[in-house]
C-alpha cells in the first residue's frame, strides 16, 4: 500500500505556559498524535498533565530511547496519514535527535514543519545582558560515569576564553536527577584542580539562571567562590562563564545582576 503524505510538526513550547505561542497551541490542537520530549529539558509548569489539559488530547511521553531508536513507529503513523507533533520545552531544533527525525520523515515524502519556541539559550543571553556577539561554543557539564569526569567543559571554556568569548554551560539532565548550579561548579573546580591551567578560578564571575521563564526565576552574577556556598532554588539551572575581557557596558550590565 502506498504511503500517504502527512505532516510532522516540531513544536517549541517555550520555557513555561506563559511562553506558549498561539502557533504552537493551534498545531497541537489540530494534530492526531502528540509526543512530549521529556528528556531534552524540564519546565516549572509544562509537563504531560498540563499539555493534556491545554490541548484536550492524549500526550505520549517520549524518552531519548523512543525518539532515537523507535523512529519507525513515528514514520508508520505518518505513512498512515496521521499528523504528528513532537513537542519540546524551549526550541525544538536545539537537539540533533529532532533534526535526524525530521530528515528521516522528509526522506519518506512527508512535510516537515518547525514551530520555534523561546529557547533557554536566547533567554539567558538576554537576561545576562552580555553581548550576544561574544558567545562561543556551548557545552554541557555531565554527571561522572563510573566516577570519571568528562573534561570537555573545561577545554571548551578554556578555548572560548582564549578568544575573548563567553560560554553557555548547560547542566546534565537524567532520569536519576537534574544537576544543580553549585554541583556543576564543583565539578568544574575539580577539573581545575586536576588540570591546573587557571581556567576556573574562585574569583571568576559566573552568571547563574534558575527556573528561567517561571514566576520565581532568578538570574544572578557572582564569584565562583560565593556560588559554591549558595543555596539555589529548584532546577532547572544554567550557567554562563563570561570572558575575562568584558566590554564596559557588559560590566555595567553584570552589576545589575550582582
Amino acid at each position: 500500500m502506498e504511503n500517504l503524505m502527512s505532516d510532522i510538526y516540531f513544536v517549541g513550547l517555550g520555557l513555561s505556559k506563559r511562553f506558549l505561542t498561539n502557533a504552537s497551541l493551534e498545531v497541537m490542537k489540530n494534530s492526531d498524535v502528540i509526543y512530549a520530549d521529556v528528556y531534552t529539558s524540564i519546565s516549572c509548569d509544562l509537563n504531560e498533565k498540563t499539555l493534556r489539559e491545554i490541548t484536550g488530547k492524549d500526550i505520549i511521553p517520549a524518552s531519548r530511547e523512543m525518539l532515537e531508536t523507535r523512529e519507525k513507529e513515528i514514520y508508520k503513523l505518518l505513512d498512515s496519514g496521521k499528523r504528528v507533533v513532537i513537542a519540546v520545552v524551549g526550541d525544538p531544533m536545539i537537539a540533533t535527535t529532532h533534526v535526524s527525525l525530521a530528515t528521516g520523515a522528509r526522506a519518506r515524502g512527508h512535510r516537515v514543519n518547525v514551530i520555534p519556541g523561546v529557547s533557554v539559550h536566547c533567554y539567558m543571553i538576554s537576561r545576562s545582558m552580555l553581548s550576544s556577539y561574544k558567545f562561543g561554543k556551548s557545552v554541557t557539564v555531565t554527571f561522572p560515569v563510573l566516577d570519571k569526569l568528562d573534561y570537555t567543559p573545561y577545554r571548551v571554556i578554556k578555548s572560548n576564553r582564549e578568544q575573548g568569548l563567553h560560554t553557555m554551560v548547560y547542566l546534565d539532565l537524567k532520569e536519576t536527577g537534574v544537576m544543580t548550579a553549585d554541583l556543576a561548579l564543583a565539578y568544574l573546580r575539580k577539573m581545575e584542580s586536576d588540570i591546573g591551567e587557571k581556567v576556573i578560578l574562585d574569583d571568576d564571575l559566573v552568571v547563574i539562571g534558575e527556573r528561567l521563564g517561571c514566576q520565581d526565576e532568578s538570574v544572578r552574577a557572582m564569584k565562583i567562590s560565593d556560588a559554591l556556598n549558595q543555596k539555589f532554588g529548584a532546577p532547572p539551572h544554567i550557567i554562563i562563564v563570561p570572558s575575562r575581557n568584558l566590554y564596559e557596558m557588559e560590566i555595567e550590565g553584570l552589576k545589575c545582576l550582582s
